[in-house]
C-alpha cells in the first residue's frame, strides 16, 4: 500500500473512484459514474470490492463479477469492508441490517430490528460497520425506525438522532445494544491505536471515544467543518485525511474536500474538487490498481458521452500515468 497515495470512493455524482496524490495535492487518476458507479469500495481477496445501489462488485484486472444483494427491498448498499480471513460485511441500507458475504453468497444478516414483523425501508439508515468484540459495531441515523419524517420538514442532518449499535448473535437471532447515542448522521467507524473514531457527518465533526467500557462516551470531538458533510478517513502518519462533501449542505460554489487533521493541530484544506460526496478513503494498492484501471479503461461505457471535466482539473477518464504504475 502507498502511503502518498489515496483511493476515493464517490457517491452520488458522476465521478465513482479517484486516485490522489497527497504530496502533489492533485488528483492523477479517475472513473466516472457511467462506467463504474460506486458508494463504498475496500480491498479483500486480491480484489477492489465495491457497493452500491442492490449490487456488490468484485473486480480485478481480468475483470469484473456483479453479486445480487438479496431483499426484500432494495438495498441502497453503503459500507463493504473484510471483517476477517472469509468475509466481508456490506450494510443494506434498504433493509436496516448488515450481511455476511462469504465470497459466493450473502449468508448471515445482523439487524437491530430483527424481532420487529414489518419496517418500511431504510427505517433507521444503516451505513457503517466495524468487528466489535464478539459482533458488530454499527451506526446508524436514528433509534425509531419511522419514515414518516421524511415526509415533513424534520430536519435530520442537525438533532442528534445519529445511534451505534452494538450487534451479536446468539441462538440463531440478533441481540442488539445502543452503545452511543447523540451523534448528528455517524458515519466512518475507524479503530487506530485501541481507540474508536467516527464522523458526525452533518456537525462536521471527527469524534474519539473511550472504548473501555460498555457504553462509547466521547472521549474528544474535534469541529473539522462547519460547510461539509464529513465521511471517509484514514489515518497517515501524524494525523487524519478526511473526506467532506458541499452536496448535503448546499453550498454555493463548493465542492468535495480532503482535509488534513494533523494531531494536536487544526484542520486544513488539502484540495477542493468538483460538486460531489466522498464516503471511503483507502490506501492506494499498488500491486491491485493498475490492473483494475486497465479494466477499467477498456470497459465499453467509457465510450458514452459525459459532461465535461476540465472544470475538476481530473486527467483523461480511467487513464493510469505510467509514473503511478
Amino acid at each position: 500500500m502507498s502511503s502518498s497515495k489515496i483511493l476515493l470512493s464517490c457517491v452520488n455524482t458522476r465521478v465513482s473512484l479517484i486516485g490522489f496524490d497527497l504530496n502533489k495535492k492533485e488528483p492523477f487518476w479517475y472513473c466516472p459514474s457511467n462506467v463504474l458507479k460506486s458508494c463504498s469500495v475496500c480491498y479483500a481477496h486480491n480484489s477492489l470490492y465495491v457497493s452500491t445501489d442492490n449490487t456488490l462488485t468484485k473486480l480485478e484486472a481480468s475483470g469484473s463479477t456483479v453479486y445480487k444483494i438479496p431483499g426484500p427491498y432494495d438495498n441502497f448498499a453503503h459500507s463493504v469492508k473484510l471483517i476477517n480471513d472469509f468475509q466481508l460485511a456490506l450494510a443494506d441500507t434498504g433493509n436496516s441490517c448488515v450481511r455476511l458475504f462469504d465470497g459466493e453468497n450473502f449468508t448471515l444478516s445482523f439487524s437491530p430490528l430483527e424481532s420487529w414483523e414489518t419496517f418500511p425501508i431504510d427505517a433507521i439508515h444503516v451505513n457503517d460497520l466495524l468487528p466489535w468484540r464478539d459482533g458488530l459495531l454499527v451506526s446508524a441515523f436514528s433509534y425509531q425506525p419511522f419514515t414518516a419524517w421524511k415526509k415533513t420538514a424534520f430536519d435530520w442532518r442537525r438533532d442528534g438522532w445519529g445511534v451505534l449499535y452494538y450487534l451479536r448473535r446468539f441462538e440463531r437471532k440478533t441481540v442488539s445494544k445502543i452503545v452511543a447515542l447523540g451523534l448528528s448522521c455517524p458515519h466512518t467507524l475507524t479503530l487506530y491505536d485501541g481507540d474508536l473514531y467516527c464522523c458526525g457527518s452533518a456537525s462536521g465533526e471527527w469524534i474519539k471515544f473511550r472504548a473501555d467500557t460498555d457504553l462509547l462516551y466521547a472521549d474528544s470531538c474535534k469541529l473539522v467543518t462547519q460547510t461539509h458533510f464529513l465521511r471517509g478517513a484514514l489515518r497517515s502518519k501524524d494525523g487524519w485525511v478526511l473526506g467532506g462533501s458541499s452536496q448535503r449542505h448546499l453550498v454555493d460554489g463548493g465542492g468535495m474536500r480532503l482535509f488534513y487533521l494533523p494531531d494536536g493541530g487544526e484542520p486544513e484544506i488539502l484540495w477542493e474538487g468538483g460538486p460531489g460526496e466522498i464516503y471511503d478513503i483507502l490506501p492506494w494498492n499498488d500491486e491491485l490498481m493498475p490492473g483494475i484501471c486497465d479494466f477499467l479503461f477498456s470497459a465499453p461505457n467509457l465510450t458514452l458521452e459525459d459532461e465535461d471535466d476540465s472544470q475538476d482539473n481530473f486527467p483523461p477518464r480511467c487513464s493510469l500515468p505510467l509514473e503511478y504504475r
